[in-house]
């Protein structure tokens, strides 16, 4: 599959389970407020939002798989230089490695953030549903818990990595 389309496919996937995911939310709400039709069954917001945790689970899964990739695969280096000694050759492989170092951190940010806030939106949902009780409640705690302390880790590595920068640079 070309690049272009494969994009695509990826794009479209991502607003599938958007949409998943506002649906889910949109059942809950209407749940919560008594306003759900009475042609559905009252346990499907519950199962529409644990599939939609699910589902986003498992975009959380891609997404580390590809920023794993990214951060272990070996990058091309360039052309040979005629001069690979001289110092303004490695002041310049120096910023193409900085570069490529805030590229990965800024797209590292954006793969784990959005659907760890996702997570921790369903989880939150989850626990407050009054119908949802016994095992399925504490499942949703014990996710919610979990979505924070990764959200947590992830912000002290990216502030961690932003003062790193910060203090190259200074």
């Amino acid at each position: 599959m070309k690049p272009a389309r494969k994009q695509i496919v990826v794009n479209a996937l991502y607003v599938c389970v958007a949409l998943f995911v506002l649906a889910a939310l949109v059942l809950q709400v209407l749940s919560n407020a008594g306003r759900l039709p009475a042609t559905l069954p009252p346990v499907l917001p519950t199962f529409v939002s644990v599939a939609a945790l699910v589902v986003a689970l498992g975009v959380l899964v891609r997404r580390l798989w590809i920023i794993d990739r990214l951060l272990t695969r070996a990058q091309p280096r360039g052309a040979p230089s005629l001069f690979p000694d001289h110092p303004l050759h490695e002041v310049m492989q120096m910023h193409e490695a900085e570069a490529e170092r805030a590229a990965k951190i800024s797209s590292l940010s954006h793969e784990l953030r959005t659907p760890l806030t996702s997570i921790n939106g369903f989880s939150e949902l989850l626990m407050q549903d009054e119908s949802v009780s016994g095992e399925a409640r504490e499942f949703a705690e014990l996710i919610h818990t979990e979505a924070q302390r990764l959200t947590s880790m992830v912000n002290n590595v990216l502030t961690e990595a932003q003062l790193a920068s910060q203090s190259r640079e200074s």
